[in-house]
């Protein structure tokens, strides 16, 4: 819609092609142009967006309007709500399903419920009720504890909240009473006791051991835990925690401590031993240098615990290879004769050269008498 004012106060309009000139009344009449366009027969080809609607239109005000179009059509996408239905839902990461259990091993039923609490604890939109907790668990029991639940599960309908498969802590404290050791307790506060790191092992190994066995237990209270810790520590990290200043308040303080010494303590044992195989060997002539003496000459023996030599038969005394006539013993003679030997010294030449043999040493005759042995 377009107001004109004339300077006389007069309004001009355009009706129908006529001038048409009005006195001012003192108030400012507005004109509708839809209201004096020609009427467009049916089925004309002219269009009525052809015709003005409004004459001598500004252009700044048509900016404006096509920006406040374009602000309300963002403004209806934002507010209206967005059509959720075809997303994807939201999956929790995989998680390996709980192990059955049968109830004859009681040391397992603890490991069975914290892994049902590790699935519900990681997919709380599904588990958001005992029920759904407990029904889940029911499906791994098997054996003896199958057949405890099955009476519980021939009443499913049942909603009241104290009924076992609609209260999770009670089906808890039930698998304990029925299935757990009643001295489980006991047991884990011994093997808590005994619990010893070993000293060249790894601190992670001996916390994570640690932390099974309170878990068992129950609470013992900060400083307990506190206590139990150091005491089972290898005697070089409490060496190290001599030197902490300061207490510590809670367990997890402590394991952390102890958890960065060792790993410093064991990455100075890899460089130490990498100092030791960097250092170079030996040379020959150091080796030798001590024993350039008629003994270095000698071929290698070995030595027994005590530092003595060892001796092949090869290398006895030849007294030790003779009888009492002073011949080769049998063996010898036998081995003497199957390597080339000499048969009468067993040494490296024939027995016709032997020296030590009496027959062939210079100025006896072949006839001399043998000296006799004692009988």
């Amino acid at each position: 819609m377009k107001v004109q004012e004339q300077d006389r106060g007069k309004l001009k309009m355009k009706r129908g092609g006529e001038s048409v000139e009005e006195e001012d009344s003192g108030e400012t009449e507005v004109v509708d142009p839809l209201a004096n366009a020609q009427e467009v027969p049916q089925g004309s080809n002219l269009a009525l967006s052809n015709q003005p609607l409004v004459s001598k239109t500004e252009p700044s005000l048509l900016k404006i309007m096509e920006q406040m179009i374009q602000f309300m059509g963002k403004l209806t996408q934002e507010v209206t709500p967005r059509d959720n239905s075809k997303a994807p839902a939201f999956k929790t990461p995989s998680m390996k399903e709980p192990n059955s259990f049968d109830g004859t091993k009681a040391h397992k039923l603890i490991g069975f419920i914290q892994s049902c609490k590790l699935i519900f604890h990681n997919d709380p939109e599904n588990f958001f009720s005992d029920r759904k907790k407990v029904l889940y668990s029911t499906s791994f029991l098997t054996g003896s504890a199958g057949k405890w639940i099955e009476p519980y599960l021939s009443n499913i309908s049942n909603e009241d909240p104290s009924y076992l498969l609609n209260n999770w802590q009670l089906f808890e404290t039930q698998s304990f009473t029925l299935f757990g050791d009643p001295n489980e307790v006991r047991k884990a506060e011994q093997e808590l006791d005994n619990l010893r790191m070993n000293e060249s092992g790894h601190v992670c190994l001996y916390i994570a051991d640690f932390r099974n066995l309170i878990l068992r237990i129950g609470d013992w209270g900060e400083r307990a835990y506190i206590h139990a810790y150091r005491r089972g520590l290898a005697s070089r990290l409490l060496d190290q925690l001599a030197s902490h200043p300061g207490a510590f308040d809670t367990l997890q303080e402590l394991m952390d401590v102890t958890l960065e010494l060792d790993t410093r303590c064991h990455e100075r044992q890899k460089e130490k031993g990498g100092n030791q195989e960097k250092k170079p060997p030996a040379t020959e002539s150091n080796q030798s240098r001590p024993l350039q003496n008629s003994s270095s000459k000698r071929p290698h023996q070995k030595k027994n615990k005590k530092g003595k030599q060892f001796q092949s038969s090869k290398d006895k005394p030849l007294a030790a290879l003779l009888n009492k006539d002073n011949k080769l013993i049998l063996s010898e003679k036998e081995r003497s004769i199957k390597e080339g030997l000499c048969t009468y010294s067993g040494g490296k030449h024939p027995i016709e050269k032997c020296f030590k043999r009496p027959q062939n040493k210079p100025g006896l005759s072949k006839g001399f008498p043998r000296k006799q042995g004692k009988a």
